[in-house]
């Protein structure tokens, strides 16, 4: 689905609707949410690897549970380097994986307690650090799509 950054209702309604199933995806090894962001021009298409930078929600855990913490990966071709550009919110914290190299991987985590879970956060949180990943994207095109275990979505495909 398409949706514009700066309304985020449709993404806190899919990620809620993946957690009220408690969906434990394909492989029971949980589900994401995929946020991409709007794809580049064509200079920065050859710039860069050329795919979407993504935010990878995953909202249920193996067999579906739902619980703290949230993680968040983001897939962007700065690798494990993107986390020192994520921003340092109240309730997450920021990691890497790999190690900040180009091969690693950036993370947000979403800290919290109990099982009253603030949706709205967790995708606000997502999209404030693919937002601070790419400054330069603009409000409409944004897409969102559910992986229930393929591992590889293209919420453009929606």
């Amino acid at each position: 689905m398409e949706f514009r950054r700066t309304d985020l209702i449709a993404v806190v309604e899919l990620v809620r609707g993946v957690a009220e199933v408690a969906d434990p995806g394909e492989h029971g090894d949980g589900v994401e949410v995929v946020v991409e962001a709007p794809r580049r021009g064509w200079l920065g298409r050859v710039l860069d690897d050329g795919l979407p930078e993504q935010a990878r929600i995953a909202v249920t855990k193996f067999g579906g549970a739902v619980r703290y913490p949230f993680h968040v990966q983001l897939v962007t071709d700065q690798g494990g380097r993107a986390a020192d550009r994520l921003p340092r919110l109240p309730g997450w914290t920021v990691s890497n994986s790999g190690g900040r190299h180009s091969g690693g991987w950036a993370f947000l985590m979403q800290k919290g307690e109990g099982d009253r879970f603030d949706w709205a956060a967790l995708v606000g949180g997502a999209l404030a650090g693919l937002s601070a990943l790419r400054p330069d994207a603009v409000d409409a095109g944004w897409r969102a799509g559910v992986d229930r275990g393929s591992g590889v979505v293209n919420p453009s495909a929606d």
